[in-house]
């Protein structure tokens, strides 16, 4: 359920960023309202794969089986609402959503790699931050920019671009191997930082020892 809720949220920020985009001409507004669904991940402790595969290692027991429920649930969650969005009738969603889709096939595939692995890491300095920094202000703040630099950057998501993927109508071949690929970079990304983090942890720990 919880990772029901975060797909929810992230198709309503991906299809809010991709109108106010389009209405504003401004990717920085659009990504600002973006974040809100990142803020009320954090906040409720909702299950995002991009928030939890990067504490997948070192491995503890259930892991897999948490970050598989996790992408199964953020996939329902987001086709609940492309479904609703196509009863709604929202204006022009579908072409907006393609444009933004083609771009993204555009990339090769070690350049959506790539885009991935640099998104996986600003994933996890959101969500490491927001449970790690003190400050209410502090970590609602990295929380907002993380996300602002990931889709400015034009770094890629691969929850979020389930939603476009679904938006734009746009299912392939290349679409599904694409997908795969944002889902192991992300994880790349995330994992490795988390990795370090650790080992400076550590060798912090045995230092004071």
């Amino acid at each position: 359920l919880k990772a029901i809720l975060s797909g929810i949220y992230i198709a309503i920020a991906g299809v809010t960023y991709l109108v106010v985009s389009d209405m504003t001409g401004s990717k920085l507004i659009g990504a600002l309202l973006f974040s809100l669904a990142l803020l009320v991940i954090c906040n409720r402790g909702y299950y995002l794969y991009t928030g939890k595969i990067g504490y997948l290692l070192p491995y503890k027991k259930g892991g897999l089986k948490m970050i598989g429920q996790t992408l199964a649930g953020n996939f329902v969650g987001i086709v609940i609402v492309v479904l609703m969005i196509f009863l709604a009738g929202v204006p022009n969603i579908t072409d907006l959503a393609k444009v933004a889709v083609d771009h993204k096939l555009d990339n090769t595939w070690y350049e959506i790699i790539g885009l991935s692995f640099f998104c996986g890491i600003l994933m996890y300095t959101a969500v490491d931050g927001f449970y790690n920094i003190k400050s209410d202000f502090g970590k609602n703040i990295i929380v907002i920019m993380s996300v602002v630099v990931f889709i400015v950057a034009g770094f890629e998501h691969c929850i979020a671009d389930i939603a476009y993927f679904m938006l734009a109508k746009t299912i392939s071949l290349k679409v599904v191997l694409y997908f795969i690929l944002m889902v192991i970079g992300n994880a790349m990304g995330a994992i490795m930082i988390n990795l370090l983090h650790e080992r400076i942890k550590k060798e912090s720990s045995e230092a004071v020892n």
